[in-house]
């Protein structure tokens, strides 16, 4: 397992370098097994510190988190907490590897970027906020639970998917009121 660990504004010493990496290990161990690499984004911002964490747990499934807190250590043992819980959630389907080794499908989209509507007025508010098209994501062949599971997991609030049953494009999203929304066109 390769662990980067990473400080914007911020000087990482060795103790908080050392309790990122055991809590790390320790996790890695309780809930994965084996992973291929874990990112720790620590970063400095006005009075408060941010944690990114995400783990790289086969080759197309990334689980991540984020936390805010005033000290760097806490900061870092709520993401880890949050990870914890949301990987207790589905921890017997991800200890199958075999299930999202070949759910997912090997094509990629090529890794660019679109960023449309770049007029603004000067008026401090903007009617038109930015679309940005970002197109650089592998979209998994899977059932509808395997897609809200990769969706918690990752943190975001929408995924595009392809029905395994179906074979059709299809999106799950978080609704506002908390619930899981599934879109399957016809």
């Amino acid at each position: 397992m390769k662990t980067i660990i990473t400080g914007k504004h911020l000087d990482i010493g060795e103790n908080l370098k050392a309790h990122i990496e055991k809590s790390i290990t320790d996790m890695v161990a309780k809930h994965f097994g084996d992973i291929l690499e874990v990112h720790v984004n620590l970063s400095k911002s006005a009075h408060a510190f941010e944690t990114d964490l995400s783990c790289h747990v086969s080759r197309h499934f990334v689980v991540r988190a984020h936390a805010e807190d005033s000290d760097p250590y806490r900061c870092f043992d709520l993401a880890m907490h949050k990870m914890d819980k949301r990987t207790q959630k589905y921890r017997a389907r991800l200890r199958q590897t075999r299930r999202h080794e070949s759910a997912v499908e090997k094509e990629q989209a090529p890794a660019l970027t679109y960023v449309l509507n770049t007029e603004s007025e000067d008026n401090g508010q903007d009617e038109n906020p930015l679309i940005i098209a970002e197109m650089n994501s592998v979209v998994p062949t899977v059932c509808v639970s395997d897609a809200v599971m990769h969706m918690d997991l990752m943190d975001q609030n929408v995924i595009m998917f392809k029905n395994a049953r179906s074979g059709k494009m299809n999106v799950v999203f978080r609704r506002q009121d908390g619930n899981v929304g599934w879109i399957d066109p016809t």
